[in-house]
């Protein structure tokens, strides 16, 4: 069992949800545990205050997705690399489940100006992503507002493969 993190990373918050961030188990079939989120904006922000909206929700077929393919970074440089496969700054979406344990795990607002960090409680308060293939969650971003200011979404998120 090692930890791990990876980068969040989308070069233009506009008005439609966008991945900054795609987390999803390949082929090694391992189950991971999201226990850790961390996300704002950076960049120039719009003269008057807007918001953000965020999203954390489950995935499938990863296949369409497409992006900056990143790897996990090991908290401890003894552990080997992970298995899950991570991608950022996605230009083509990843198929967004709609129903059940689908869209709207977390789902959070802030302002332009801020940032938000979401932690598990407890041990079992992570977000588990099956040792399915082709399963993962994406937290992705939007401005209601669209795109009054010249802003890219960043953060972290933090897991555990078992």
């Amino acid at each position: 069992m090692a930890n791990y993190s990876v980068p969040l990373l989308y070069g233009a918050v506009g008005n439609a949800y966008k991945t900054a961030g795609f987390l999803w188990v390949l082929t090694t079939l391992r189950r991971l545990q999201v226990y850790e989120a961390e996300f704002g904006q950076t960049g120039s922000y719009a003269s008057t205050d807007v918001s953000c909206q965020w999203d954390l929700s489950r995935a499938a077929t990863p296949t369409l997705a497409i992006g900056t393919l990143v790897s996990a970074n090991p908290y401890d440089p003894a552990d080997t690399a992970a298995v899950a496969q991570f991608i950022q700054n996605a230009s083509a979406e990843p198929t967004y489940t709609s129903s059940g344990n689908g869209l709207a795990l977390k789902n959070w607002g802030i302002n332009q100006r801020g940032s938000y960090r979401w932690r598990a409680l407890d041990d079992g308060d992570q977000i588990i992503v099956p040792g399915t293939s082709g399963v993962g969650i994406g937290l992705r971003v939007l401005s209601p507002s669209g795109s009054p200011f010249n802003q890219s979404a960043v953060g972290t998120i933090s897991f555990i493969e078992r």
